[in-house]
């Protein structure tokens, strides 16, 4: 699939896509059953690497992932202790009495108390996706007709400028990007939300601490419906980008890297 938008944005890292749906690709990476794989990274590796990633109810990762890739509530499912590895860790399991057969250390200290993590957790939009499989795939890699359900693009400041901007270029509206806190995979779910709607919203992420690593400590990254991005898409033709101000402010960012 080509892009004019990726093209004059000049993206460091490749736009991702990403498939709900119930035909598994013929080439592709998916983990073993039992096997711990981080969806996060994997959105990376689709972006740097080119890698072609599966997942499933029984191969999503950590609960959080399974959350993120819309496989459900899978902290509920797993038993999963959210409430202290986003607060205080062990300091939370000591005072509850509980013993999980690994430590959490300090926690990741998303939320000051294991009652708030609790708060955040009962608001999370869980959804089970009737389709069996989440497919991440390089933009480039899509074939011509192929429609993605999401498309993932990672931008640093001066190209996010751009992004919302475009984001309300035909719509003459403002609040058109949200920035809610989520683990890194997670806004994929929260995109997710936004398929179908009439002004869909895309959603900044990234700013899971404990995922920044992965990535260039520039870019952020945004999620936006299909539908959002050609949207998008159109507004590269004579937006902002034609400006002798963007002009001015282009040259500032890195060329992209190379495939």
């Amino acid at each position: 699939m080509t892009s004019l938008l990726c093209e004059k944005l000049r993206f460091k890292l490749e736009p991702v896509a990403v498939f709900f749906t119930d035909e598994r690709p013929s080439e592709t990476f998916q983990a073993q059953k039992g096997t711990r794989v981080c969806a996060a990274s994997m959105l990376v590796a689709a972006a740097t690497k080119g890698v072609v990633s599966t997942f499933d109810e029984d191969t999503y990762g950590c609960p959080g992932g399974g959350v993120g890739l819309c496989f459900g509530n899978a902290f509920a499912k797993n038993g999963h202790p959210t409430d202290a590895l986003l607060s205080r860790g062990d300091e939370v399991l000591h005072a509850q009495g509980r013993d999980i057969g690994r430590s959490l250390g300090k926690g990741e200290r998303f939320f000051a108390t294991p009652e708030l993590v609790r708060q955040w957790a009962a608001n999370v939009p869980y959804t089970e996706t009737p389709q069996k499989y989440v497919v991440f795939q390089p933009l480039h890699k899509v074939a011509d007709g192929q429609e993605p359900d999401l498309v993932v693009l990672f931008a640093n400041p001066d190209q996010l400028s751009v992004l919302v901007i475009l984001a309300g270029y035909l719509r003459g509206t403002a609040c058109n990007v949200a920035a809610p806190f989520a683990s890194a995979c997670q806004s994929i779910l929260l995109a997710y939300q936004q398929i179908g709607r009439e002004q869909p919203q895309g959603i900044l992420g990234y700013f899971d601490i404990s995922q920044r690593a992965a990535l260039p400590k520039e870019l952020l990254s945004l999620t936006v419906p299909y539908a959002m991005f050609r949207e998008m898409e159109q507004g590269a033709v004579d937006g902002c980008m034609e400006t002798d101000v963007w002009k001015r402010i282009s040259g500032r960012f890195d060329e992209p890297a190379g495939r």
